[in-house]
Order: structure tokens, then C-alpha cells, then sequence
């Protein structure tokens, strides 16, 4: 899982068929929950469902596909 999604493919160097997919929220984040609880206590833990947003990129001409984080 990378940080920042790269503007063509990482595998092929694909341009125009390097394309988002998907973008989705997922999982619990045990460090926005960490953070939470610290800054306001129990109430703070909801912050750990916030989860992360992914989004998916997918390759036309290679195939290669990879979620990055947004």
C-alpha cells in the first residue's frame, strides 16, 4: 500500500489505459483511535472507525493493479 498514486503504471510506464478504478473506506484505524482516546477519552474511539481511503488503479495494457492511500 503506497502513499501517493503514481500518474502512469509503476510496472509498464502505461500513460493512457493507467486508470482509478475503485475508491472505498476501509477497515478500523488503530491509530485514529489511539489519538482519539487520548484527546477526548472513550468518546475518541469512534475515531478509530473512520477507517481509510483507498482507492484502486488497474492497467490496461499490463494488467497490473494496486491500491493506494488518498
Amino acid at each position: 500500500m503506497s502513499a501517493i498514486p503514481p500518474i502512469s503504471c509503476p510496472m509498464c510506464g502505461e500513460i493512457t489505459q493507467w486508470k482509478k478504478v475503485d475508491t472505498a473506506k476501509k477497515g478500523f484505524s488503530v491509530g485514529k483511535a489511539a489519538v482519539g482516546a487520548a484527546l477526548l477519552g472513550p468518546v475518541g474511539l469512534v475515531g478509530g472507525a473512520l477507517g481509510k481511503k483507498m482507492a484502486s488503479y488497474y492497467c490496461g495494457k499490463c494488467g497490473f493493479s494496486h491500491e493506494y492511500k488518498v
